[in-house]
């Protein structure tokens, strides 16, 4: 099994300098995978949103992030980086907000990043818990969930299709072509994030994989069983999916056996704000955390 990390956060952490040094740190110490989230602008305050995750961190309130004024990178340029620093090491995003985008110029951009980086992408996405940010943008609210499966069709079929056709209710193009083509045969995995019923539902019908962020350990065996009972339903191989679960500094060791014996296939452990900025003292807190994690997730 393996493990990825996602060592950026906001402010300094949040830099190009760190990104860069924290990514090759990571993949020096054996890390498989390095992920970055998603904000695109930060609010005073979230009157019709309340943060779903606030009791997964002690470090992370309501809102997670309370100075608006703190610099918060971008996932794909964050992703771009840390594979132009990197040779092995998977970069990914925990999540990106899908519906926010434009899914045909998001598809050019990662399938050139996929072409660059020698097939190391994968999309983590998810439908966000953010409305502020949604209106900001001028995303539709209410239809985030039906966008968010739309742009994943749609994305594959410009990675996948000559004369590429799509009718959707947000995205139409005819006889289009983009090249290049991501490098893995089966195009770049799409992971989708969420803790909910929905968002299980969402990963049967369209995801390679699942990224579970608050999934308890007692929690695992039935989750996972029911996304794989879902994934049955909708004639899919509920063995081929990606299964990843959050950890933490606090995730006690002997807790990634009882995941694996739950059917998770690997790892994501969010040391966000928490690592060292010198280069010293980040190298050695990630080796650190490459002997308590990494070591044992490749035994298991």
């Amino acid at each position: 099994m393996k493990v990825g990390i996602c060592t950026v956060g906001v402010g300094p952490c949040s830099t190009g300098n760190f990104i860069r040094r924290s990514a090759m740190a990571a993949e020096k110490a054996g890390f498989a995978s390095f992920w970055a989230g998603d904000h695109v602008v930060l609010f005073g305050a979230y009157p019709e949103s309340p943060y779903p995750y606030a009791g997964v961190n002690p470090a992370w309130g309501d809102p997670p992030i309370a100075d608006p004024t703190l610099p918060l990178y971008e996932p794909v340029m964050t992703m771009a980086w840390a594979a132009a620093a990197t040779t092995t090491i998977e970069v990914g995003s925990s999540i990106l907000i899908l519906p926010q985008r434009n899914p045909v110029v998001l598809a050019k951009e990662l399938s050139v990043l996929d072409e660059f980086s020698n097939g190391r992408v994968v999309l983590g996405a998810g439908v966000g818990w953010c409305k502020e940010e949604m209106d900001a943008i001028g995303a539709d609210w209410t239809a985030r969930g039906k966008r968010t499966d739309e742009f994943v069709t749609a994305m594959r079929t410009l990675w996948s299709e000559d004369a590429a056709e799509f009718s959707g209710a947000s995205v139409q193009f005819k006889d289009a072509y983009m090249y290049p083509r991501p490098v893995r045969p089966g195009g770049i995995p799409v992971m989708i994030g969420g803790d909910t019923e929905i968002a299980q539902k969402r990963v049967a019908r369209i995801g390679d994989g699942w990224l579970a962020f608050n999934l308890p350990v007692a929690d695992a065996p039935a989750r996972v069983a029911r996304l794989k009972e879902l994934a049955r339903e909708q004639d899919r191989d509920a063995d081929a999916l990606r299964i990843s679960v959050a950890i933490f500094s606090w995730t006690a060791p002997d807790d990634l056996k009882l995941y694996r014996d739950a059917g998770i296939t690997e790892f994501l452990l969010f040391k966000c704000n928490e690592l060292p900025l010198d280069d010293v003292g980040l190298e050695a807190a990630l080796n650190d955390a490459s002997r308590k994690y990494v070591e044992l997730a490749e035994t298991l």
